[in-house]
Order: C-alpha cells, then structure tokens, then sequence
C-alpha cells in the first residue's frame, strides 16, 4: 500500500514537471537560465522515475533484483547530490554579473560532487553509504548523513548568496526576485529533515518539484511585465507605458518626454565568439548598469529586445537625458576598469523628444530615437 502510494506520489510529480518542461520549450526565450532550469526539471524527473523504482524493488525477491536494487540505489544517492548542485548552479547563473568569477565557484562547487559520485562505486563492496541485505532491502548506513550534508551545503549556498545579493540590490524588483531564489529551498530542506527522522517517509522529491513550480510560476508572473533574463521591464511594459504618459500629454505641447534607444556594440559577435552564457552576462551587466544610473530617478527602463536596452524619462523626470546618459558613459567606464578580464563593453546610443510635430504615435518616437542611434553606430563604423 505504502509502495503504491509513493510510486502514485512520483508519478503526479513527473506529471507536474512535464508540464512545466513543456511550457518551458513553447517561451522563445533560450537563454543559458532557461536551460540551467531545464536540466534541473531532467535531473528531479529522473529522481522520481529511480525513487518510484527503488520502492517497488526494495524487499522483492526474483533473479538479479538485488543487483537492481544495487544500481537503483546508487543512482539515487548519485542524483542526491547532483540535484541540490544543479539548483546552486541556476542560482550562481540567476545572480552572478561576472561570468568567470562565476565559473570558478561552480568549479570549486564540482570538486566535491565528482567525489562523491566516484565514492558511491566502492560503495557496492564495503557499504558504507547504504547497503542491501539478504533479503534484498535497503538500509542507510553512516555515509547517507555526509551525503545529505552535501545536499544541504548547496541549498544553503545558494540561498545565501541569493539574500547577500537581495541585500545589496538597487531596483526594487530585483529584490524581490532574490528573495524568492532565497526561500524557494525551504520547502526541500523540510522534507529532508522529516525523512531524515522518520524512516520510511518520502517527501523530499515531490516537494522539490513543488519547488521547481513556483520558481516557474513566478518567472512565468514576472515575464508578463518583465524581462526574464534582465529584470527590466518587456516590450509589452514599454509600449504600456508610452500609451500612457503620451496619452496623457497635451498635445500642443512640444517636448518633455524623452526616449532613449541604445545597443550593445559588437553583441554578434560577442556571442558568437564567447558563447550565449556569456553574451547573457554581458545583457545583465548592462541591466545592472542602468539601474544603477538611474538610481533615484523616475526613469522608466526596458529590454526592447535582443542587445537593446530604452530608458525613457518622463516631463516630471528630476534629471535631463544628458544628465543621465553621462551618468550611463560613467559607469560603463567604471565597469570596463573592474572587469578587465572580460571584453569591455561598449554602448551606441541615441535619443529624441516627444514632438507633437514629428510623432503622431509612440511608434514613431520609437523610431527617431532608433534612428539616431544607429546613426551613433555606423559614425563609430567610419572611424
């Protein structure tokens, strides 16, 4: 009764993950956090799939089925840690602005996961992470607590540094979006700690995928308003906005909001050449860059698409575009000086002022400010 339960209980959770993995290849979204989380939706359906199997092998008795259980076993302690590493992964590539930085804590982060894993194949002769008896039912010896420590170490890795960086966050939503990284490997840990003290309860796996499903329901809540990768508002919160405040302005009055349009310089070839995890980086740090510009200001920021970024500055905006995009020139510089170890970046950048003259529509404000700022690109072009 209790195996049918907990093979019924997995089966529900593969349902549940299906669907999400599914939701997830109809976004036209294929950033490298996209794919991070995919691989931790393979990684927990597999886990539900060796859970569901390690039940209904345990205590059988039939040809070969201890050297089955054997495999099972090993393969689940295997995804036991693999799981919480893959988490503390999406986590770093969620939060990390330096992508080599990055790279050497996921390195450091492996090290002890390969051991572990290779430890689990001298495991099957002298059984000192579990082992299986006559009877051919499984038991926990003294090694399942290290392993469950590792397990533990990566959810509360990533949940630090997920609160560390909330702490210091400039936008308001970005906060948010921590915090919710933060407090998302609650629900996990819970079930480990009950099915750590009451033997022969299974609830970590299922929870997990709970888990997995909020963070999806709310990337899924923030894509409606927001950029996934970047935290800034989308296209559609763009073209909102501008129907808003323009709608709101009078019409024989010339000037007061402005609109800036900008692009990454060489963003082609920066992911060609480096790869789209690090092009992803390099959108990110832009983001970063222009929320801290416009600290303290009531300028609106978007992710128009691809490598451009707007900003656009209401009549009530308490600083001038120059203002700002001097500070925007600034802290590029400033990132360029502290990040020498990666490509610097560099940005084009073009503006325009409502017009009731010029624009009968925000489409065309959209469309001078673009305007000029290829104008910006293709003079860098001839020099």
């Amino acid at each position: 009764m209790q195996d049918a339960l907990y093979v019924t209980i997995s089966a529900v959770g593969i349902i549940l993950l299906s669907i999400v993995w599914s939701s997830q290849r109809q976004s036209a979204s294929a950033s490298a956090a996209q794919r991070r989380f995919n691989n931790l939706i393979y990684a927990t359906m597999m886990m539900l799939v060796v859970d569901a199997g390690c039940w209904l092998i345990d205590g059988t008795q039939f040809r070969l089925a201890r050297h089955l259980n054997y495999a099972l076993e090993t393969v689940y302690y295997a995804l036991h840690v693999i799981l919480p590493y893959l988490w503390a992964l999406y986590v770093e590539g969620a939060l990390s602005l330096d992508i080599r930085a990055a790279s050497r804590r996921t390195t450091i982060a492996t090290i002890p996961l390969l051991i572990f894993i290779i430890a689990l194949l001298p495991n099957l002769k002298y059984e000192f992470v579990f082992s299986i008896d006559a009877q051919n039912v499984y038991h926990r010896e003294f090694g399942f607590y290290i392993y469950s420590g590792l397990s533990y170490a990566y959810l509360l890795y990533g949940s630090i540094r997920s609160l560390i960086k909330a702490k210091g966050a400039v936008w308001v939503d970005d906060r948010k979006r921590y915090y919710t990284l933060a407090f998302n490997a609650i629900l996990p840990s819970l079930g480990g700690i009950i099915q750590l003290l009451f033997y022969g309860v299974s609830l970590t796996w299922i929870l997990v995928t709970v888990s997995i499903l909020l963070v999806h329901l709310d990337s899924q809540n923030r894509q409606i308003s927001a950029d996934p990768l970047t935290g800034l508002n989308n296209r559609r919160e763009l073209s909102k906005y501008l129907l808003r405040e323009l709608g709101d302005r009078d019409p024989n009055r010339i000037g007061g909001l402005t609109l800036v349009m900008m692009d990454v310089d060489g963003f082609k070839q920066i992911n060609d050449t480096y790869g789209h995890f690090y092009g992803d980086s390099i959108l990110v740090a832009v983001s970063e860059i222009l929320k801290t510009s416009c600290r303290n200001t009531n300028a609106f920021l978007a992710r128009y698409g691809g490598d451009e970024f707007c900003i656009v500055m209401p009549a009530s905006a308490d600083a001038g575009a120059q203002e700002i995009l001097d500070q925007v020139q600034l802290n590029v510089s400033e990132w360029n000086k502290t990040h020498r170890d990666m490509k610097p970046i560099s940005l084009s950048i073009g503006y325009a002022m409502w017009d009731p003259k010029l624009d009968k529509s925000y489409e065309t404000l959209l469309s001078r400010a673009d305007a000029r700022m290829y104008e910006v690109k293709n003079a860098k072009k001839t020099h």
